[in-house]
Parts: C-alpha cells; structure tokens; sequence
C-alpha cells in the first residue's frame, strides 16, 4: 500500500478555486455597478477571454505555490528531506556535519574541489547519531562512530582540591574520512569479542588498508566509545563478485530511445548502491530498474540472487548490456 505524502497546506481544487475568485470579483465590483458585474462574470466564464486566461493562469500560480510551499515544509523531516542544505541542517541537530572524503587540491591547474559526503550518508550518519549515546557497546552505536571516525573530541579529566577540569580537544583541521560503511558483530556469544568490518573508500574495490584498519580500531578503543567489556578487533569484508548481464528488449518501438551507455549506467548505478556490507542483491531488483524506463530486460546474470551476511560486500566487476528491438 502506497502511502501520499502529507500535506501542511491543503491544495484547493482547480474548478473550485477558480469559481470562488470569479464570485468574489464579482460580487465586489457589483457593490459599485451592477451592470458591469453581469459584464464581467461573461467574461470570467469565458475561456476566449484574455481576462478569464489571465485569471485561470493566477490560479494555477497560487496552486503551483501552493505545492511547493508543501515541498519545503517536507524538507524539515527526516523521510521526505531531499534537499542538500535542509539535510546538513538535519543533521546539526546531533552537531553532524558533512565530511570530507577527498581534500582540495590547488597544486593542479584548475585546482579540484574537495569531494564532500554525499546527502544519502549523512543521514545514514544521522539515522545513527543516537546510538552514541548508549553505553552497552551497541551494534549501531560501533557503526555510527566507525562512520564518523576522528571526529569526537579528545576529552580529558583533571582533579584537584575543590576543583575538576574537563577538558575538550577538537580536531584542528578537517580529516577525510575513508569509511564507506562498517558493521559489528559478537563473533563468540558471551564473550564481549566484537569484531567490526570496515569497508573502505581508499580505492573502488573497497579493501581497507592496514593503515585504516589500525586507524578503526584506536578510534573505537578509545575510553568514551569502546565498552569496558568488549574485546574489538577489525577485518577486511568478504567480497562476492558477480556480473550483470542484462538483455534489454525495446519492443521495436520507434519511441523508446534505449541505448547501450544508457543500460550501462542504470545497471552501475544499481550497483553503486548495493555496494555495502549486509546488502543482497535481487534479480528482480536489476529487472524492475530497467522496466521502470519502459523496457522488457532478460537478465543473463546474475544466474541466482546474492545473499550477504554481516561482513560481507556484493561487489560488481562488470557490466555487459545488450540491446535488442525486439
């Protein structure tokens, strides 16, 4: 079952609202002549009138303000947020901000933008902004700090007679971030082992580099993160390797302009968002991104759907589409 999205501002019905505005002028010109109020309702009601178009256009614009005045009141929660500053404003309220994952580079001519957090992580981030706040080492709350890795504060404690220091020490300058995602899990029930996988944006296959498996693994032991209890370790995920191979069916339809670069970058495009820990992989999934463009597509591989487990990727080494009006 499909559910609208709700509305702060009702929308008025076009006929209704229309009918109401032409009432309205009418009866306030007929206040001063009523001749020229039957003069002007004939004018309102006809379609050929410039003045009814002029009129029948408004009413569209007060609809059309309507809507998006709607769009914007959306914006200020979390299922329906969309646009870019509306989410870094979201996010503010766990004092998350977007993070860098590429650095600017101005030894180059033109120098390169830094390449920032994109809106889809963080609100994943800020999906888990809550689980900081437990103290029982939770799954979710290992994964939001893997996420958010170096960016907690430094916090030392010092005491003296009648006095006690809290002291705060925050990152000095902006450090990349190269976790794409990570998930925990007890590998021995009761016994407080967690290991956490770590999927890596360093490279686009996704290994983690020993230099940020160490980097995880200090951040999360840290005194304010790690529970007293646990024994962390971290690991490189398991990667199941697959290839799309879509046949993609137009129907002989003249309309339908469907390219091979086209197929290419919807099958990527699925791929790019399964590339994470946990995420299994759907034929019918791959089939419904294509019909949704009007297309029939046979899909040649993956043979079978791909389940993951906690540490494990799906990742996709190719993608072959093939084409036919048929």
């Amino acid at each position: 079952m499909t559910i609208s999205a709700p509305q702060a501002f009702q929308e008025p019905d076009f006929e209704t609202l229309l009918s109401t505005y032409i009432d309205f002028a009418v009866e306030h010109c007929a206040n001063k002549d009523q001749e020229k109020a039957t003069l002007l309702r004939e004018s309102l009601e006809n379609d050929a009138e410039l003045l009814a178009q002029i009129t029948q256009a408004l009413i569209l614009k007060y609809i059309a303000d309507i809507r998006e005045n709607n769009y914007w009141a959306l914006q200020m929660f979390r299922k329906y947020v969309t646009e870019s500053d509306m989410v870094e404003l979201m996010a503010l309220q766990y004092n998350l901000k977007r993070q860098m994952l590429t650095p600017e580079d101005t030894s180059v001519y033109p120098p390169k933008l830094a390449v920032m957090e994109s809106d889809e992580d963080l609100l994943k981030r800020f999906d888990l902004a809550p689980y900081q706040f437990h103290t029982t080492g939770t799954r979710m709350g290992y994964r939001y700090h893997a996420l958010t890795l170096d960016e907690r504060p430094i916090i030392t404690l010092n005491t003296e007679d009648n006095v006690v220091t809290v002291r705060y020490e925050f990152p000095k300058e902006a450090v990349s971030n190269p976790v794409k995602d990570a998930q925990p899990r007890m590998v021995e029930p009761y016994t407080g082992k967690v290991c956490v996988a770590v999927l890596s944006r360093e490279s686009h296959t996704g290994e983690p580099s020993e230099a940020l498996l160490k980097r995880v693994l200090n951040y999360l032991n840290r005194d304010d993160i790690a529970q007293e209890t646990d024994e962390l370790t971290v690991k490189t995920p398991t990667f199941k390797d697959y290839k799309i191979h879509v046949i993609a069916r137009t129907g002989a339809n003249p309309n339908n302009d469907f390219s091979q670069m086209q197929g290419e970058a919807v099958a990527w495009a699925f791929a790019k968002g399964k590339f994470n820990l946990k995420m299994d992989i759907e034929i019918g999934e791959i089939e419904f991104e294509f019909r949704k463009l009007g297309i029939r597509p046979v899909v040649l591989e993956p043979r079978e759907n791909i389940v993951c487990d906690w540490d494990e990727v799906p990742r996709c080494t190719e993608v072959v589409i093939d084409v036919k009006a048929e």
